[in-house]
């Protein structure tokens, strides 16, 4: 049945994915909602908010019913510009919620009125609250890019070498609703002993500001890729979509694996892929499916690979499908009270939230 889920929570919604986004980056994030949808950020689906010392100035609309019913924006804008008084922000951020995408709220010009009022850049996300957290970040990293990136194409100086780690990687797509804070820095340490003395992980405005002179790009999450894509056409910045292998190579779990056993693995697509790529390169020689109730990439999902929309889809597939292995967030076995299988444990922030234990494999 379409939407019901008996096992699974609500998984992070689009408006989630794009404050995890903006969260570090100085802003003023304007939920655009009557509050409820600004609570589930901050009190679930953010967990830098519960880490002593990491602050954010996130605000809500406060939207009333005949604010909404009415276009009063100018009580908004009116907030705004006090707001700005208290926390002097960078630039503002708007996020959309069910509320201004049943009304039809015009955006560009509620961005015009914004800047003009407080002289500060400010960019809309047209998230509404009811897609998946991917596609929120997704579009926050573009807005952020068209927004904060050069405008002219950057001219290679005739000594700057095309080829080798000289120079600056920028990372798309790491945020905590896919990483923990533990496998994030893993990453950025094994980058740096690949050869990458400067690494950008876009969690800075500056990271935008400078983008135009990155020597490429690394895409670890499905979000990353239109931000990419769009450096790709504006700056001829190459990218690549992967984790480097070595960030599995310390889990024991994985080593513990036969190489004639059937595996899937449940995670955004970048993740499985990699780590799918990661079993075949130690000679893993069984059958390796990837699933996602993201946003999965044609291109970049092999024969087999799967799709899920619903929660039903799951965990008939898990009926008719045998495996000897389950790599996936621990809440996935909630719906799976009679898989029998080894089960290894990938955190996914963005499906569980702090209701299971943070620890990777």
């Amino acid at each position: 049945m379409k939407g019901l889920r008996l096992y699974l929570p609500p998984f992070a919604p689009d408006t989630s994915g794009a404050a995890s986004v903006l969260y570090p980056l100085g802003g003023m994030v304007i939920i655009v909602d009557a509050g409820g949808c600004a609570g589930n950020i901050c009190g679930f689906d953010e967990p830098r908010w519960q880490q002593t010392g990491s602050r954010s100035a996130v605000f809500s609309a406060g939207l009333r019913d005949m604010d909404a019913i009415m276009g009063r924006d100018d009580k908004l804008i009116e907030k705004i510009r006090q707001a700005c008084l208290m926390v002097d922000p960078r630039f503002i951020a708007l996020i959309g919620t069910p509320v201004p995408a049943v009304i039809g709220t015009d955006y560009r010009a509620l961005t015009r009125m914004i800047q003009n009022a407080v002289r500060l850049p400010a960019i809309a996300i047209d998230s509404n609250g009811t897609k998946k957290y991917d596609q929120g970040g997704a579009k926050a990293l573009l807005a952020l890019s068209r927004m904060f990136a050069p405008k002219a194409k950057r001219r290679q100086p005739a000594n700057e070498s095309p080829r080798g780690k000289q120079g600056t990687l920028g990372v798309l797509g790491l945020t905590p609703l896919d990483f923990t804070a533990e496998e994030a820095h893993r990453l950025i340490s094994i980058l740096h002993r690949q050869g990458w003395q400067d690494i950008r992980c876009y969690d800075r405005l500056e990271d935008f500001q400078k983008a135009g002179r990155f020597r490429k790009n690394l895409v670890v999450s499905p979000m990353g890729l239109p931000a990419a894509r769009f450096f790709a056409a504006q700056f001829d910045i190459p990218y690549e979509v992967s984790i480097p292998a070595a960030f599995f190579e310390e889990s024991a779990a994985l080593s513990s694996i036969p190489s004639d056993s059937r595996v899937l693995i449940v995670h955004q697509q970048v993740f499985a892929n990699s780590l799918r790529g990661f079993l075949r390169q130690e000679g893993h020689q069984g059958a390796i499916c990837c699933a996602t109730f993201f946003e999965q990439e044609g291109q970049l999902a092999e024969k087999g690979d799967q799709l899920w929309e619903e929660e039903d889809c799951f965990c008939q597939f898990l009926q008719t499908e045998p495996f000897d292995y389950l790599a996936a967030d621990e809440l996935m076995l909630r719906a799976l009270p009679d898989f029998h299988g080894h089960f290894l444990s990938l955190p996914h922030f963005a499906v569980s939230g702090s209701s299971t234990a943070r620890t990777s494999v």
